[in-house]
């Protein structure tokens, strides 16, 4: 009665009004946000919504779960009001009403109120400090997420809010405390690339050590740096500076002074430090300085130097974005260095060495700036219209001293740059450059079919051949298969047995239920085998290759596997970074073998560990023009004295087994299935090898291929 009374005091003449439970908070944070990467990704959005320039990441003590996480952005801050009213308001309307920021009119990035559950989603207590440039102090927030629990109100959970000095003008630091996961470098450096596509290039990082010039408040650079703190010890894991301008070919510097214009080349790549002056007269500039990162299109250059995501990334920049930008007194003046403008004349212009060896001089090929102090207007006058400058004497004497001094610099990178080729042809004797010596050997047997007819004819028997050994090989992956599949079946048959001797020996009684419970479930797991040796039979019906979308393969793979996991207890994840991720024509069931074998082996490290939570993770992606498959996890792991001889044929780390051993023990290997892995990656000039695993897990065995060509999706209707 007592409790009828107070639901009865809630009601009114106008109705009654829907509550909400605590436990909404935790439900939110999961559903909304499933991965920790997008998590932090969001939360880097919402500072590129507020207008900042640049965020700090510090990952601290994250080897473990526990760690804490900062972010440290320098936006305009929160005032009292935006924090009660934006961010501890579910479903705020404010990016709705306001779509584009205040000060650099960018579109808002973040999603609409994902920020809250993103740090709900990393980590079990936040505390804000954020200050807005309007007050005269900041506040300080704290949340302890725990506290959300079921049962409980929403609205009785009181979180501090107060007053806070801090050390910073405007802007907001996220401390995440108790993060619920660990973070690896891999991770972090995948965060990184997750909000990559956001940066826009800071030229001006270093901007003012020699003429002291402030930055522009239209500026609209943003710049992510992580980093990773490890007791009192921190390094920088990701930032612009080192995934593109640390990379260039060279590093070209100039100044005007007393008249004098000075060009300096610096390239670690090729060994040089040139202090070079330009001979021509000058006097009109004066405090000139600029900058410019030089960079040559072609991987070979890069090569053993960076991987080959970094530099798709580069060359994608510099399509986009190369070219020379001019700022006259801190602020940046337009249409220099946009796409499309060659203010410059590069484009126009045509160089060549002494050997006719082509010198790349493109304005893509260049990312830089050019800073020039006119605080009068004296010099540098703007047209009436604002758009850009009178292209005065002052004006052409500083396109003309860039050019002169790329054109110059760009002439000693590629003179070093021939050198090292002609010393690397000489000392190889191959001849060929990287990109040839990959061919495959049917490749080169079809370079030599249009000789003759007769050497057409010996080459298309040779081929013939060959397509008979890669049949040969598929076979002998289905044969291992069906033996794995033969010695799966053994731990099947005690339970079957033991369920129809049970059946047998009942007369219907009510226990048969559960008895037909279990007879299902282990079937279940049996039609699981015979579909996917029925799948992997059906595929090599046809001879023909085709490009294989390698997500799909995993997708059915794992679809096929679905009821063996769950038998064993296996935690399952994938994670996919990339669209229409397709490798080179094969045959879809050395696929089928690839997951199979790489399954069946984990299951064995899992069941040999002291581990109670199985987990197996797969990721996918491109890079260096390969489509990449990690396959990660937990289990027992893999020595590093035998890490070297775990792909030799008949190689394994199980013991035999005899036919009545347990299941673990019946869970032995025959030493071939890393062979044929091997052998089927290498053939399409892939590799396989173990990896760096993510946090929390021991074992990785990545597996990379060539792309697909755009020619050959096209054959094959893609």
């Amino acid at each position: 009665m007592e409790k009828e009374k107070s639901i009865n005091e809630e009601l009114n003449d106008e109705g009654v009004s829907f509550s909400v439970d605590a436990g909404i908070i935790n439900r939110l944070g999961k559903e909304l946000v499933g991965r920790a990467e997008t998590a932090v990704s969001e939360l880097v959005k919402n500072a590129y919504d507020a207008d900042a320039t640049a965020v700090k990441l510090f990952f601290i003590d994250t080897e473990e779960a526990g760690g804490e996480l900062h972010i440290i952005d320098d936006g305009h801050g929160m005032t009292q009001k935006q924090l009660i009213k934006g961010f501890m308001r579910l479903s705020s309307s404010e990016k709705v009403h306001n779509p584009v920021s205040p000060k650099f009119k960018r579109l808002r990035a973040g999603r609409k109120g994902i920020g809250r559950f993103a740090t709900q989603r990393l980590g079990n207590k936040l505390t804000i400090l954020t200050k807005n440039e309007t007050d005269d102090f900041g506040f300080r927030l704290e949340v302890d997420w725990n506290k959300y629990s079921l049962d409980t109100d929403l609205d009785s959970i009181k979180n501090p809010i107060k007053n806070e000095s801090v050390d910073f003008s405007h802007g907001t630091k996220l401390i995440i405390k108790g993060l619920r996961e660990p973070w690896s470098e891999a991770q972090i450096k995948r965060v990184f690339r997750y909000v990559s596509d956001l940066l826009q290039p800071n030229y001006l990082s270093d901007r003012g050590t020699s003429l002291n010039v402030a930055a522009s408040d239209n500026d609209e650079s943003f710049v992510v740096e992580c980093y990773q703190k490890t007791g009192n010890d921190i390094r920088s894991i990701a930032n612009l500076d080192q995934m593109v301008f640390d990379n260039a070919l060279g590093v070209i510097e100039g100044y005007v002074l007393d008249g004098k214009a000075i060009c300096e080349v610096v390239s670690d790549r090729f060994e040089i430090n040139d202090h070079i002056e330009i001979e021509a007269n000058y006097g009109i500039l004066d405090e000139v300085h600029f900058k410019v990162f030089y960079f040559i299109y072609k991987y070979k250059w890069y090569e053993g130097y960076i991987p080959k995501m970094e530099y798709n990334r580069i060359s994608n920049f510099g399509e986009n974005n190369g070219g020379v930008r001019l700022y006259r007194n801190g602020f940046r003046v337009l249409p220099y260095g946009e796409r499309g403008n060659d203010w410059l004349n590069i484009d126009k212009t045509s160089v060549k060495t002494s050997n006719q060896a082509y010198v790349p001089f493109n304005n893509p090929n260049f990312f830089g700036f050019v800073e020039v102090i006119d605080p009068n207007g004296e010099l540098f006058e703007e047209t009436s219209s604002r758009e850009g400058l009178i292209e005065n004497d002052a004006f052409n004497q500083l396109s003309d001293f860039l050019n002169k001094s790329l054109r110059i610099a760009t002439q000693r990178i590629n003179s070093a740059r021939f050198s090292e080729k002609k010393r690397t042809k000489a000392s190889s004797n191959k001849g060929e450059d990287s990109k040839t010596s990959k061919k495959s050997t049917r490749e080169k047997l079809e370079e030599l079919k249009d000789k003759d007819e007769e050497t057409k004819e010996i080459v298309e028997e040779v081929i013939q051949k060959l397509e008979e050994a890669e049949m040969l090989r598929v076979l002998a992956a289905i044969g291992l298969n069906i033996a794995e599949f033969t010695h799966e079946i053994r731990q099947f048959i005690p339970s079957f047995n033991g369920s129809i001797n049970f059946l047998m020996s009942q007369n219907l009684s009510s226990d048969i239920n559960e008895t037909l419970l279990n007879l299902q479930e282990n079937f279940n797991r049996f039609k699981s085998y015979t579909n996917y040796i029925d799948h992997t039979l059906s595929q090599n019906t046809q001879r023909e290759k085709q490009p294989i979308k390698i997500n799909k393969v995993v997708e059915d793979f794992i679809l096929i596997m679905a009821k063996d996991l769950e038998a064993n207890a296996i935690n399952m994840e994938t994670d996919y970074y990339g669209f229409d991720l397709y490798t080179t024509p094969m045959h879809p069931s050395e696929w089928t073998s690839i997951l199979y074998n790489l399954y069946t082996n984990s299951k064995k490290a899992l069941g040999r560990s002291s581990s109670k939570n199985y987990k197996i993770k797969i990721i996918c992606d491109r890079e260096d023009e390969n489509i990449y498959l990690e396959f990660m996890d937990n289990g027992d792991g893999i020595p590093d004295e035998i890490q070297n001889r775990v792909f030799d044929p008949f190689f394994t780390t199980s013991t035999p087994a005899s036919f009545d051993s347990s299941k673990n023990e019946l869970a032995t290997g025959t030493g071939l299935g890393l062979k044929i892995i091997k052998d089927i990656v290498n053939s399409y000039n892939g590799d396989v090898f173990l990896a760096e695993p993510d946090a929390g897990l021991i074992t990785n065995f990545r597996i990379e291929i060539p792309e697909a060509t755009e020619s050959q999706l096209e054959n094959y209707g893609y």
